[in-house]
């Protein structure tokens, strides 16, 4: 099956993209989901803010790109990725972060913002030169193994090797293999530390999902080597 890769030049190619995310997010289960795409009322609802949020960061900030995969038969958008390119790292100490896509006062939005610090944090520690980092990869559940993938990581390894920049991507447990197979290098893992004294029952099932997050990284000009390749400071 052809399919092709672009640049998303367009606000209205999210309209396609953003469902494409949700199901590739709930198949297979993506403990981030809830915490990135919350759905209080109904799944149309949430793409929907998920989508306004999304397109906002694109269109401030010059350095985010989004590419996408269109399968050539059908017309439409079976995958997308989010690049950033960092050109200046700042050093400046981590600000809070407001989870304002959660209900205001509510539990899950405490738990958030604590859980997006943790993963800002452990990437900001060690990604300290300039770097580009892949936000999201997503590839429709029926569209998978065929190589979309690879075309979405390809635009970022090529934007690497161009500029001369190192990339990064905090990667989810399952997708560890898929990473390695791209080129990356498992540098580490993050295990959140989300403990509270005197928990309540849904912190507790919040706090028993699998949020561990691993640094995967690529040098320039090459595939990772283990035992050759190190991140430096």
């Amino acid at each position: 099956m052809p399919f092709i890769l672009e640049e998303v030049k367009d606000e209205k190619d999210f309209d396609e993209i953003l469902p494409v995310l949700f199901a590739a997010f709930e198949e297979p289960y993506n403990s981030l989901r809830r915490w990135f795409i919350p759905v209080h009322t109904t799944v149309e609802a949430a793409i929907e803010g998920s989508k306004e949020r999304n397109v906002k960061s694109w269109k401030q900030h010059a350095g985010i790109h989004w590419v996408k995969v269109i399968d050539t038969e059908s017309g439409k958008v079976v995958g997308a990725a989010e690049w950033e390119i960092r050109q200046e790292v700042s050093n400046e100490p981590l600000k809070p972060i407001n989870a304002y896509w959660h209900i205001d006062g509510s539990e899950e939005k405490v738990f958030a913002e604590r859980l997006l610090m943790h993963l800002k944090g452990f990437m900001k520690e060690r990604m300290t030169r300039p770097h580009i980092e892949l936000e999201q990869l997503v590839v429709h559940p029926d569209y998978r193994e065929r190589g979309v993938g690879r075309l979405l990581t390809s635009w970022g390894i090529q934007k690497s090797d161009e500029l001369r920049l190192e990339i990064c991507v905090e990667s989810v447990p399952f997708a560890v293999p898929i990473y390695e197979k791209y080129g990356f290098g498992n540098l580490g893992c993050l295990t959140p530390d989300m403990a509270v004294s005197d928990p309540s029952t849904k912190w507790r099932e919040y706090e028993a999902d699998d949020l561990r997050a691993f640094l995967m990284w690529r040098p320039v000009g090459h595939d990772y080597r283990a035992g050759e390749d190190k991140l430096l400071a």
